[in-house]
């Protein structure tokens, strides 16, 4: 190699190999190795592209370049390693030289460490990118920055110290709904409406090199709609030297907050949906065992000591088998009325119906299974104004609410069943002087499943509630309950008289 070549590289920056026409290492310098993608490969009488896998493509535009038809080839930015502590850059660059004793024309490969130039050019890009919060450290014109802001996806304001604002982008109109004239010289507390916000957002200096970033706050658009806006803001300097403004830029997080409360809510569903199923096998199990051990236990008495039990024996084993599976059929027919309910496939057929005779046919059906000692007491207040109801799921509504009544109240009392009928509605009042109902418990009353902590050992499976309420609404009904612990609860129950409409209604949509 030419001994001038040899001593300018020897001096420099720069390490080089040669290369003859087929592209075989000659000979190189003493560190080109550690710029190559395989060092070990860096050796005389290798083949270039081994270790330096960039010329692979490249073999014309080197002939080319041997033969006279063009000056030089560059390869510029070659990442030989893009680690933040230890990052490597490289150019390649490839010309022609005629060696002085053969004449013979040979490849001249410089290769350049250009690490340090590079990541001077990321740094300054990066800062580039920053431009929207560091306005101050900006050496370009005031039209280069203006077509920044247009350009800009976020919304952005440039306030006051005061809070005024003084400058808005487009994107800023475009999401809260204002012309640029309508905004300036305005408060940004009329975008803004956390408060709270704005005040720790006074709170930022020109000193300090922490700003507020990424902060969720509440925002209202021109026609007043709520929105979430995930603002960052900091302190810059103004034109007026010793005074600073503030920026806020802001991005619209409305779709992803409604997005994470809609994800929250399914969470919870499912969750809910987990303890109905949990409650559910428990009540089963629970209120099936009870009555199914009543009904074994009085066939192994019978079959065991019919010869020797008296008749009045027999029939109190009879008897209670009979309950026990009245009991399970009352406990299979609240679980498919709260499943179809549930399913929106409860059937809902109203008729004539004469409430009066209705309710006390019911009163004297459920005194028979009421122990002798308590008592209910029905008092129609009304005429006997015809009603159109559905007389199946009305009986599910007072049977429950007269049962409920009867099993929480103590030994002795009574329970009252008023009637009233008057502005078309039918008003059902049960009373009673039991144990009443925790303030807590009244909020979730009517869940499937759900029984007040107060209801001790008391029998019960949570489903009734929840069947009177579904009822109730597919009447197009109300219900309200007041109650006080250790007094007593009342039940008020208001249905529309006629519901044809609302069967026709029905009809109609199916």
């Amino acid at each position: 190699m030419n001994k001038l070549f040899e001593k300018l590289l020897s001096s420099g920056s720069l390490e080089y190999f040669t290369l003859d026409r087929q592209l075989t290492i000659l000979e190189t310098s003493p560190r080109v190795s550690q710029f190559a993608d395989h060092p070990q490969e860096v050796l005389p009488g290798r083949d270039a592209r081994l270790g330096f896998p960039e010329l692979v493509g490249s073999e014309e535009i080197l002939t080319a370049i041997l033969q006279g038809q063009q000056a030089s080839f560059e390869i510029k930015g070659i990442v030989r390693s893009s680690d933040q502590n230890s990052p490597l850059y490289i150019d390649v660059s490839v010309g022609e030289y005629q060696e002085e004793k053969t004449l013979e024309r040979k490849l001249l490969v410089l290769v350049a460490d250009v690490t340090e130039m590079m990541v001077l050019r990321q740094s300054l890009v990066q800062r580039a990118s920053e431009a929207e919060l560091l306005l101050s450290s900006l050496t370009v014109s005031k039209d280069y920055i203006d077509k920044i802001l247009r350009a800009m996806g976020d919304a952005l304001f440039v306030t006051t110290a005061s809070g005024k604002i003084k400058t808005v982008n487009q994107s800023a109109q475009k999401l809260f709904g204002y012309q640029e004239s309508e905004l300036l010289g305005q408060s940004i507390s009329l975008i803004i409406s956390d408060q709270d916000f704005l005040n720790e957002t006074q709170e930022q200096s020109l000193a300090s090199e922490d700003f507020l970033e990424n902060v969720e706050v509440s925002c209202k658009s021109k026609t007043n709609q709520a929105m979430t806006v995930e603002f960052s803001c900091a302190a810059v300097q103004s034109e007026t030297t010793g005074l600073q403004d503030f920026v806020f830029v802001g991005r619209d997080v409305t779709e992803r907050k409604q997005a994470e409360i809609a994800v929250r809510q399914a969470l919870q569903r499912e969750r809910e949906l987990n303890e109905i199923k949990s409650s559910f096998y428990s009540m089963v199990s629970h209120e099936f065992r009870n009555p199914m051990t009543t009904i074994l236990t009085g066939v192994e008495l019978i079959e065991n000591y019919r010869n020797r039990a008296s008749e009045q024996k027999l029939k109190t084993y009879f008897q209670r088998i009979k309950q026990a599976a009245k009991n399970i059929t009352h406990l299979v027919e609240d679980v498919l009325v709260i499943g179809k309910a549930e399913a929106g496939k409860l059937e809902f057929q109203p008729s004539l119906l004469d409430l009066d005779a209705f309710c006390q046919d019911l009163v004297e059906e459920l005194q028979l299974t009421t122990p002798q000692h308590q008592q209910i007491i029905f008092v129609n207040k009304g005429n006997g104004i015809p009603a159109y109801m559905d007389e199946n799921l009305l009986r599910h509504i007072l049977v429950n609410l007269l049962s409920n009544a009867i099993k929480y109240s103590p030994e002795g009392s009574n329970v009252d069943f008023k009637l009233h009928c008057e502005f078309e509605e039918a008003t059902f009042e049960i009373k009673d002087g039991g144990i009443g109902i925790p303030p807590d418990a009244l909020q979730r009353l009517f869940e499937s499943f759900y029984r007040a902590t107060n209801v001790g050992k008391i029998a019960g499976t949570g489903l009734g509630l929840a069947i009177v309420k579904k009822v109730v609404d597919l009447h197009q009904g109300k219900i309200e309950v007041a109650s006080e612990v250790g007094v007593g609860t009342t039940f008020t129950v208001v249905i529309p008289l006629d519901n044809r409409q609302i069967e026709q209604l029905e009809a109609g949509v199916e």
